[in-house]
């Protein structure tokens, strides 16, 4: 298994940390990951951007050969990454920031991320609850590595981001393929 994972967001989004959390939860599960991160010259409100390389087998090469899934908080996400989707390309978006054409549609799962966040009064946790999703859509990495690895990155707020990371991985298991 390899697999290429591309996510993108805003400034502010938590992409990076998502990424970082993607990459240690699979890590917990014996898997191999290379992340490279690139930011926007602007110093606050550009894009961040994040790829994985994901392997059963030692990576050697950090850039994906090709984008098997999409991540995105943020429209300009899926618009400037299009172009490097492959026809069966798994898309995550954030709901209520992305629209995706129709030609896309079919391959996409959309969340509301920021707004189960907010009900679950963790507004800064879209991020983590679009962990619980990938996890729950993909099952890259198991539920609970995704518990482990939160933990150890969020030690004092674990029950919070947990609750997130809980109702993404729902959500996720509703559309996993």
């Amino acid at each position: 298994m390899r697999f290429g994972v591309r996510m993108y967001g805003m400034g502010g989004q938590g992409i990076i940390t998502l990424a970082k959390l993607v990459g240690e939860a699979t890590v917990e599960d014996g898997k191999f990951v290379l992340m490279t991160e690139e930011y926007s010259p602007y110093i606050t409100g550009g894009w961040s951007k994040a790829n994985l390389v994901i392997s059963d087998n030692t990576v050697d090469y950090p850039i994906p050969e090709q984008i098997d899934y999409l991540v995105t908080l943020s429209q300009e996400g899926l618009d400037v990454n299009v172009s490097d989707l492959i026809p069966n390309t798994k898309i995550l978006t954030e709901r209520s920031l992305v629209s995706v054409p129709d030609e896309w549609k079919k391959q996409t799962t959309e969340i509301s991320a920021i707004q189960i966040s907010k009900e679950l009064k963790n507004p800064k946790g879209a991020n983590v609850v679009m962990m619980g999703a990938f996890s729950g859509l993909t099952k890259i990495f198991s539920e609970e590595s995704g518990r482990r690895a939160i933990a150890k990155r969020f030690p004092k707020y674990v029950d919070a981001n947990i609750a997130c990371f809980e109702k993404g991985f729902e959500e996720g298991m509703k559309f996993g393929r």
